[in-house]
């Protein structure tokens, strides 16, 4: 009985073995149905349609049109807007406080050196009007926006709007005279 027994778990055992080592060899060959996994890291997908989402503040692009302003009597100044872009602010259990707005000017002097007529076109000369009807001043300023004749000089003014409002116009003011820029969000 235990010979019969022996016996049959041998038989077993080889039955078991060679099923297994037939299964081995047919996946080495052709007609296989066992899947390879390889593990490569997950990258993700940005569409054309979806921007590339970066974790920083939000940050608002405007464009100026026109972009250029002459101003004084005899047209002696000249400001083109160069660059306009906002950075929403929040406090610290983040709500909005409202967005700061920088603006690169160039301002042009463009009277002639026998002429000698000189100008300043500081921040304290315009107002940024917002979508609510109000205009502010800027709350700070950078730069040179004195060029002498014949020259360039360039400038930046930084205004702090008050929440849940956009710039739509900056008014220059020289001389007695006013030019304003439409502004536009991107």
């Amino acid at each position: 009985m235990k010979k019969i027994l022996l016996t049959s778990a041998m038989i077993s055992f080889g039955v078991l073995a060679l099923t297994s080592c037939g299964n081995s060899k047919k996946g080495a060959g052709s007609g296989d149905t066992t899947v390879t996994v390889t593990e490569t890291p997950a990258a993700t997908s940005t569409t054309a349609d979806e921007p590339k989402k970066e974790n920083a503040p939000e940050r608002v692009a405007y464009t100026a049109m026109p972009d250029t302003a002459i101003l004084g009597k005899s047209g002696e100044a000249f400001v083109k807007v160069m660059d306009a872009n906002a950075v929403s602010l929040q406090d610290a259990d983040g709500k909005s406080t409202g967005s700061e707005l920088t603006i690169k000017l160039s301002i042009t002097n463009k009277s002639k050196l026998d002429n000698k007529k000189y100008f300043s076109l500081s921040s304290s000369d315009a107002r940024l009007e917002l979508d609510n009807g109000n205009a502010i001043t800027a709350s700070r300023t950078e730069g040179d926006y004195s060029p002498d004749a014949e020259s360039t000089s360039q400038a930046t003014w930084t205004f702090t709007l008050p929440a849940d409002t956009k710039a739509t116009k900056l008014n220059f003011f020289l001389d007695g005279t006013r030019v304003s820029v439409n502004l536009k969000q991107k």
